[in-house]
């Protein structure tokens, strides 16, 4: 590998990190995000051939006041394992695909609460992204580069949204799927000088109405991002991330405690362990929020490990 090349600054940076780390807005959380759903495409140092994989896990918790029962609050723990595959056949573009495994555990507490609440692993939603750079620009003598890309890409309802205890069909944010389509398109800058890499992009997701007559609410995401490489083996990060979520429908009418805006802290490091293997730590602090309804929100934590085939 190059010793002091700057598109291994933005690997170390954002290999081992999965797209979707997300800090929670209670339900809107589990299917809208939090700053950019393609970060692990990021990374400039997928030239033309090369191929990434990546296996990452993710702990999330959010708390939701209780749909048709006041005083009563949602308490979902989320852990997800998820296997990114990364492939850029061309300078201009990369190719994404995501596979979670999710375990989800719902819990009601106060005068609505009924029964022991829910537990179920599973798939989830698979996503399948692409990003084209429609601009790129090298300053050779500054050893500086800039470019401009179109990000696009959608969720898929590949994880189960009709899963019962009892004949009755379980909340939907405690479902392992949406059971719906949840495209998105966005862009992204990405600058990059010496040990230093900088990316900032903005998105638009977007969920269809799934076959209950429910539909999560649109989002706007936002992540501002600037990596530095500390010698050859270890790399560290700081990053901003954001969302504006609109309200979930249920059959047309906006449902409590959904929604709403989150800022968040994202500090990482990475460890570069040989044999192209990379590992990485990441996380979103919220540290600002202006939420719908009764919600509350919480830290994520993501840890993962990604191969690099050249």
């Amino acid at each position: 590998m190059p010793s002091r090349s700057c598109p291994r600054l933005a690997l170390l940076a954002l290999a081992a990190t999965l797209a979707l780390a997300s800090p929670p807005a209670a339900r809107a959380c589990s299917v809208c995000g939090c700053g950019d759903p393609q970060l692990d495409a990021s990374d400039p140092a997928a030239a033309s051939g090369r191929f990434r994989l990546q296996l990452a896990s993710e702990y999330l918790s959010m708390d939701a006041g209780t749909e048709g029962a006041p005083g009563s609050t949602d308490h979902l723990k989320q852990v997800s394992l998820r296997a990114d595959a990364v492939w850029s056949p061309a300078e201009w573009l990369s190719l994404l695909a995501r596979v979670p495994y999710v375990r989800k555990d719902l819990t009601t507490t106060g005068p609505g609460a009924q029964g022991p609440g829910s537990s179920l692993s599973g798939l989830g939603d698979a996503e399948l992204g692409a990003r084209i750079t429609l601009l790129s620009r090298v300053d050779l003598g500054r050893g500086r580069s800039h470019g401009l890309a179109l990000t696009g890409g959608a969720s898929l309802p590949t994880g189960s949204n009709d899963a019962r205890r009892g004949g009755e069909r379980l909340d939907e944010h405690g479902q392992l799927g949406t059971g719906s389509f949840g495209p998105y398109a966005g862009l992204h800058y990405a600058f990059s000088q010496g040990d230093w890499y900088a990316f900032a992009s903005v998105t638009g997701r977007f969920h269809t109405v799934n076959g209950f007559g429910y539909q999560y609410g649109e989002a706007l995401l936002w992540t501002a991002e600037a990596q530095y490489r500390l010698g050859q083996r270890v790399a560290v990060s700081l990053g901003l991330d954001g969302r504006e979520a609109w309200a979930d429908l249920d059959h047309g009418l906006a449902v409590e405690s959904t929604g709403g805006l989150v800022l968040a802290a994202s500090p990482a490091a990475y460890l570069s362990v040989g044999g192209g293997m990379w590992l990485g730590v990441r996380a979103q602090l919220p540290f600002y929020a202006r939420l719908r309804g009764e919600q509350s929100v919480g830290p994520v934590l993501v840890g993962g490990v990604q191969y690099q085939a050249l």
